[in-house]
């Protein structure tokens, strides 16, 4: 029997609600997923590997399906484009022929680009070659994580009918008909797009601002460098003019540390994608032709929006080290990259270097996103006003101000520039919880002790502005032996306490990937370069504290904290078909360790586990 339209209309709107705070989480692994995927690397050969784990009856498989590195096209059959110059958004295929005379000139010859495809023959372990010896053609994964583009569901059906609504749900249902893929970066200078389900490579794309660098791969003295290690996303946006618009999914991509550059690729078609780049930019070129002194190294994720003025947007902060050393929230046109706005966070001291983080969104019961949460590197938390129609109303809140100023129990500024995540809470109002401190590539933070925060904030209400006004939660490790910790429970008083913080042993390390929130239970892994561990952390989000339940199944309901894989990539959570839920923690070395959650605390549904945000993660892998 079909459901009636308006009861669709009910569960719409429900599913809206929910929907809140959806990009600000990184979400289970999507149901029709069906691997769990890890990346890793060889330091001795810069060899890097896409594993793919089976998700059966019993749980993540301990073997790997199959491997993207053994699974990579002869090197004439495959698909591969490049970026041309210019303000014009063109892709070229990576052969000679197509290659201008300053591609040409780069490369030097074509035994180089062959090279560069997978060609071997030239390689001197062949006895005649010149070009250094590969044990695989794909390249090492450093930072960026792999980003699953399937059936997700954004919820966009609320629009109005004229601007998308009327057609989203059959552009949805009509994903189901598109090859699943899966998106990464690697240095060997592409970011790739494997078939999810078979691990074949059916695409890449070389972005013009590392293209002068291709060469040094052939190298036989190659000292190894970064190329295409930024952090993808994607999402839905309904595009193009009216009567002729279209919903398309868009790939929003960034080379990372490699420079300082990002693009955009339209993904909605598998079989002839990334042909369809929309446009590029980078410090030397916005994309309109002049440089963009505000854009840094982008480390964190850009994401693909709609504002209340109905416009589509690409946001992002501006990351490290940009000309000007200043945080800026940047909101670009989705099909042009041209500058709409950038918010400016906070005073400009270009002797204090600075930069923005990766926002944490909240949307109108239309999906329009109306207000962003971002981080800055020296430790202020801002809070980005979008809720106006008008874009010249868009404004950092509080007339300016910070929401919150993380420093260490020493008065240090610790740095905010992961992603924030928010939830609802049981006093009303906004639970924006973060990690911040001791950032690896900060030579002033080596010595900073690393926190966990969560802050409310109520519609009326002033929230904590700093440590002073939450309440302090410790960690104290129980087991040395087995690596378990156990957490504090004290009582927050709201009346005068904003929320709660935690400050992360020195052993412990600095919180990794993204935080996330299952059946209540704040989850957060940790990694240590010092100790070469990770930990993974339960919490009560609510306080900060131990949950009242044991989080892990067969664990005394103390441990709140366990020694685990070492990673730095954000845990899958993942339903089994018997409805148990298991934990996968993604390992450096590309293997995984499953742990099963407490049925115990399982709770009601009370949001819509078919609607993921695409799995993916911050930090190494």
């Amino acid at each position: 029997m079909e459901v009636l339209p308006s009861m669709k209309a009910v569960f719409c709107g429900i599913c809206v609600a929910m929907l809140m705070f959806v990009n600000a989480q990184a979400a289970n692994t999507p149901d029709e997923q069906p691997f769990i995927y890890t990346t890793s690397y060889e330091a001795t050969t810069w060899q890097g590997h896409v594993k793919a784990y089976p998700i059966g009856m019993n749980g993540v498989s301990e073997t790997a399906q199959w491997d993207a590195a053994d699974l990579i096209p002869p090197w004439q059959a495959r698909r591969i484009l490049t970026a041309g110059e210019g303000t014009v958004a063109r892709t070229l295929p990576f052969e000679w022929p197509h290659m201008d005379d300053v591609k040409k000139s780069i490369l030097s010859s074509e035994d180089v680009l062959q090279y560069l495809r997978g060609n071997d023959a030239l390689e001197i372990g062949h006895g005649v070659g010149r070009f250094r010896d590969r044990e695989g053609k794909l390249g090492d994964i450093i930072n960026s994580s792999p980003l699953y583009v399937g059936v997700s569901d954004s919820a966009y059906q609320l629009l109005p009918a004229t601007e998308g609504g009327g057609s989203y749900r059959q552009f949805v249902d009509s994903k189901s008909q598109r090859r699943a893929m899966l998106y990464v970066g690697a240095n060997d200078g592409m970011l790739h797009g494997f078939d999810a389900i078979s691990g074949v490579e059916r695409t890449a794309f070389i972005p013009h601002a590392i293209f002068e660098h291709l060469p040094l791969l052939s190298d036989i003295d190659y000292a190894h460098r970064l190329f295409v290690d930024g952090q993808i996303t994607a999402g839905d946006a309904y595009l193009g003019k009216s009567g002729s618009a279209a919903w398309k999914t868009i790939l929003l991509g960034s080379t990372g540390a490699a420079a300082k550059s990002m693009f955009a690729i339209d993904v909605s078609d598998p079989e002839a994608q990334i042909s369809a780049l929309l446009w590029q930019k980078s410090a030397e070129d916005d994309g309109q032709g002049l440089p963009d002194e505000d854009m840094g190294y982008l480390l964190g994720e850009a994401f693909a929006i709609r504002l209340r003025n109905g416009s589509w947007v690409a946001l992002y902060g501006n990351g490290y080290q940009s000309e000007k050393q200043r945080a800026v929230m940047l909101l670009v046109d989705l099909v042009s990259g041209r500058l709409i706005k950038k918010l400016v966070a906070g005073a400009v001291d270009s002797a204090i270097p600075n930069g923005l983080g990766t926002p944490a969104l909240v949307f109108n019961q239309r999906r329009e996103a109306s207000t962003a949460y971002a981080g800055d590197l020296l430790g202020s938390l801002w809070k980005f006003d979008l809720s106006a129609s008008e874009p010249e109303r868009w404004q950092v809140a509080f007339d300016g101000r910070p929401l919150f100023v993380a420093a260490d129990s020493g008065g240090k500024m610790q740095s905010l520039m992961r992603q924030a995540l928010l939830d609802h809470h049981p006093q009303g109002g906004a639970m924006i919880m973060f990690g911040a401190g001791k950032t690896e590539d900060d030579a002033r933070s080596k010595s900073q002790t690393a926190s966990l925060y969560g802050i409310l904030e109520k519609p009326g209400a002033v929230p904590a502005t700093s440590r002073s006004q939450l309440q302090k939660q410790t960690l104290t490790e129980s087991d040395a032996d087995t690596g378990k910790w156990q957490l504090t429970s004290n009582t927050v008083n709201w009346s005068r306490q904003g929320g709660w913080y935690i400050d992360l042993p020195a052993k412990v390390g600095q919180v990794v990937g993204k935080l996330q929130i299952i059946d209540g239970v704040l989850w957060a892994l940790t990694y240590s370069s010092s100790t070469e561990k990770s930990y993974l952390i339960a919490i009560d989000f609510t306080t900060g504290g131990a949950t009242a339940e044991a989080a892990l199944d067969d664990f005394p309901q103390d441990v709140s904290m366990l020694e685990v894989a070492v990673s730095a990539v954000t845990p899958a959570f993942i339903t089994l078909p018997d409805g148990r839920r298991q934990v996968a923690i993604r390992g450096r070395d590309g293997g995984l360790q499953a742990l099963d959650l407490n049925p115990a605390t399982r709770r009601p549904i009370r949001t819509w586990r078919q609607l993921p945000v695409p799995l993916n993660s911050v930090g190494p892998s």
